[in-house]
């Protein structure tokens, strides 16, 4: 225990290490809870003193109470004698896994002497949470007893059979439930923005009134952007109940219907329900999921979740030999983004090589070598029209936007094609950095790498994880690997979905298949149920410190702007916009800016007022001429607007705007045009 404490110690004792357990405010309790202090000063930051033995006390204490419960559990339940399973291997194994706190102690002993802004320091600094809720993790699943072997399913009593999937369908509803209760709330609280978020629901309501399939932010129409169709299928219900909310639910759906792929690969996998039932579970804790719902820019709603489920069910489906259910999900999945391709690419690689050895009789294995190599061929096919043909004649000829990704790499994907055959060793020097690692770990060890079980399954995501690792967003020009002050793109925001389904896939696949009591080889490393419970415990206590969802530790905080209070409780601007709203006719033409514009896109024309230049107006700065209105968010974060004196139509076109008077307490600004009024 004196390794896992004093990693714990070294965490808390450490300001910038201990900055990314928790806010400020709830430090200073965890602190407290340790038996230590912290003060806070603005010019000295952080004061923070806590004795290493009062640590070690309270570590070992804990650990020692459980092992003591084991143990009276596993003497009560008579495991002893069924498993021969001691309690001093208990203690043998928690000591095991609790002394791998050792490692990362030597990592920061090299580490603390360099510069902080040195990629490895860096890397140790944004990890440190991670490793320390994967050894917490793992050791307390090795001082819980291993479950003895089990007689199989129709021996059971019908009880036992049933439990796990009901407890892992309570948890998904609830799951789900606060999945879109955190949504609605934000958007009753005008926090979520139009881009890449509201302006999806935007895309239903225009299709549905003849405006096309677009927002008013496109070039034209979406499919110049992405060839990203699947919200459409929401079109019958958004005619019943037209609101954004729809979409959230949805998606809120989506994410948490993930988990029955996931249970009946691994239940296949393991022919145990309780694991099964351990790692679908896991993926409602899996905290790099929690951004593809809410994203660290607080965009809620990417189309892309939509394909999640269908690309799990398709290959669910295509390990059960059900080839057209299968099919038809690829399909689907792909109409959630032509990102998916790559994916889908390589999930029908892996299912092909996996179907040899091929015999003569084994029917179900040509099956599947078939339907692996024309889902391989046909998704890159797919890929290849996408990118190269269908997006950029939507876009008159121009390449796709996101090839501007990579940075120095190119801009275009011929450039970027170029880069990598003329000068292989910059694109290497791109990916070989700390940040590519760093993305390994999160992606992984939030459910105890289990995925690494099955190479050949984690390896369909090899290509997307490149392709992801070179993706360059920072604001500093052709900066390479972590930028000091900024979050990294992996996984605050949404562009690893696709490789969750591919490490949960893998995942599944790696539980060993659950043994009976005489098989010499069933033991804790062969349990797949221990396995699951890891995966779901590390899953747990690594989100702990890194979800934005109630069970992180940052939704609490009173002093986080991502805390309760800051952004589920609707304040007084979102009140104001009730009445900005209710200034505007649902005929009129109107430019806006972010977060109210998500209030608006149901009028006539609803307009990005922003300093992007937009197709709509012909590439100019100011709002299109047909404008009837102006609404101006003056206390949204990035507002560079606060008083109608800095409102460039009223001090450049006074004579055709008028100025609204102000009901909101100075936190709008409407404006309308002259010509409107003579018009009414």
């Amino acid at each position: 225990m004196a390794g896992l404490s004093a990693m714990i110690h070294r965490i808390l004792v450490t300001p910038e290490l201990a900055a990314g357990v928790a806010p400020r405010d709830l430090l200073r309790s965890i602190v407290g809870l340790m038996g230590g202090t912290l003060d806070a000063d603005s010019r000295s930051g952080l004061q923070i003193e806590l004795p290493y033995l009062h640590v070690l006390l309270r570590i070992a204490t804990g650990i020692l109470i459980l092992l003591l419960l084991s143990g009276f559990r596993l003497r009560r339940s008579g495991s002893v004698h069924r498993n021969r399973e001691q309690p001093s291997d208990l203690v043998r194994r928690t000591g095991a896994r609790a002394s791998l706190s050792f490692a990362w102690l030597v990592l920061w002993y090299f580490v603390s002497p360099l510069p902080p802004e040195s990629q490895v320091a860096l890397f140790t600094t944004i990890t440190a949470p991670l490793f320390a809720g994967v050894v917490c993790g793992l050791a307390l699943n090795a001082a819980l007893p291993t479950p003895p072997p089990i007689p199989e399913p129709d021996m059971r009593p019908h009880w036992r059979l049933r439990s796990p999937p009901i407890v892992l369908g309570l948890l998904t509803i609830g799951w789900t439930g606060v999945s879109f209760w955190l949504n609605e709330r934000l958007y009753a609280g005008l926090w979520i923005p139009h881009g890449d978020s509201a302006m999806y629901e935007e895309h239903l309501w225009n299709v549905w009134h003849g405006k096309g399939f677009r927002s008013y932010l496109d070039q034209g129409l979406f499919l110049g952007e992405h060839i990203q169709v699947i919200h459409l299928l929401l079109l019958p219900l958004h005619m019943l109940w037209p609101s954004h909310l729809l979409l959230e639910l949805a998606e809120s759906i989506a994410l948490g219907i993930c988990v029955v792929p996931v249970y009946r690969l691994a239940r296949r996998s393991s022919r145990s329900p309780t694991a099964a039932a351990w790692l679908a579970a896991s993926w409602l804790f899996f905290y790099p999921m929690h951004f593809l719902d809410i994203a660290v820019d607080l965009k809620t709603l990417r189309p892309i979740c939509f394909g999640m489920p269908f690309l799990l069910f398709a290959i669910e489906r295509a390990d059960r030999g059900a080839v057209r259910m299968a099919t038809l999900c690829i399909v689907l999945a792909l109409a959630a983004k032509e990102d998916f391709a790559l994916t889908t690419a390589m999930v029908g690689g892996v299912m092909a090589v996996s179907a040899f050895p091929m015999r003569r009789l084994a029917v179900e294995k040509r099956r599947q070598f078939v339907w692996g190599t024309s889902v391989f061929v046909g998704s890159l096919l797919y890929l290849l029209l996408s990118v190269l043909v269908i997006i950029p004649w939507f876009r008159h000829g121009a390449p796709v936007h996101y090839a501007r990704y990579f940075g120095d790499l190119g801009g275009t994907p011929a450039e970027l094609i170029r880069t990598t055959l003329q000068n292989p060793w910059k694109v290497l020097s791109h990916f070989i950095q700390f940040r590519t690692l760093y993305y390994l770990c999160i992606l992984l060890l939030p459910a105890a790498a289990l995925a690494l079980r099955s190479p050949l399954r984690l390896a369909a995501g090899a290509v997307s994880f490149v392709m992801l690792s070179l993706i360059q967003l920072s604001s500093v020009p052709d900066a390479v690997g972590f930028v000091p002050g900024e979050l990294p793109p992996v996984p605050f925001h949404h562009f690893h979905a696709p490789l969750l389904v591919i490490i949960y896939w893998a995942a599944a696949a790696g539980l060993p298949e659950l043994r009976g009591a005489g098989d010499n080889r069933a033991g804790v490393r062969g349990n797949p149920i221990v396995l699951a419970r890891g995966a779901f415990l590390c899953a747990i206590l690594t989100g702990i410190c890194s979800s934005l969802t109630p069970y992180g530790l940052t939704f609490w905080s009173e002093e986080s702007r991502f805390g309760f209070t800051q952004l589920y409780v609707p304040g007084d601007r979102a009140r104001m916009a009730e009445r900005v709203v209710r200034l505007i006719p649902q005929q009129a033409r109107v430019a806006s800016t972010d977060y109210i514009h998500t209030r608006l896109t149901h009028c006539e024309r609803s307009y990005d007022y922003s300093d992007y230049l937009r197709a709509v107006n012909n590439y100019r700065p100011g709002v299109p001429p047909d404008t009837d209105y102006i609404v101006i968010d003056t206390t949204h974060p990035y507002s560079t607007i606060h008083k109608p004196e800095e409102v460039p139509e009223l001090r450049h076109h006074p004579e055709e705007w008028e100025l609204l008077k102000d009901e909101t307490n100075g936190m709008f600004i409407v404006l309308r045009r002259r010509a409107a009024v003579n018009n009414q």
